[in-house]
């Protein structure tokens, strides 16, 4: 949330500004800075719910059948816990995928053109 209405302001800071602006490109610096750690966290993100959907799978293909009775209880438990897969969250609010940096992009852009139309 603190990231969409950080963009929303300076994007709106950026359109009232000129291109010869002395500020112009230090903001669009630190947007592009904003936006870089945004993405990375959540591509991380991404991965450890991949890898998780993926893990089930390979427990599953594990060869299980030749393994003691306590592999098996670990292993029908680990499987339990899987049937959703893992997700980071950013304070149990959203899950950190790649599909919250496109919605914090898009509501960034709504709302600093809502700023613009309104101030």
């Amino acid at each position: 949330m603190t990231s969409l209405c950080m963009m929303a302001s300076n994007l709106f800071v950026l359109s009232l500004m000129d291109i010869t602006d002395p500020e112009f490109f230090p903001l669009v610096q630190y947007i592009s800075a904003v936006l870089c750690q945004l993405s990375m966290i959540c591509y991380f993100g991404s991965c450890v719910t991949e890898a998780s959907i993926n893990y089930r799978r390979c427990l599953y293909e594990c060869d299980w059948c030749s393994g003691s009775k306590r592999f098996k209880v670990c292993l029908l438990i680990m499987l339990s816990r899987l049937e959703k897969p893992l997700y980071l969250t950013a304070g149990k609010f959203f899950p950190l995928t790649l599909g919250t940096v496109i919605s914090v992009l898009r509501g960034s852009c709504s709302y600093a053109a809502m700023y613009k139309a309104v101030g």
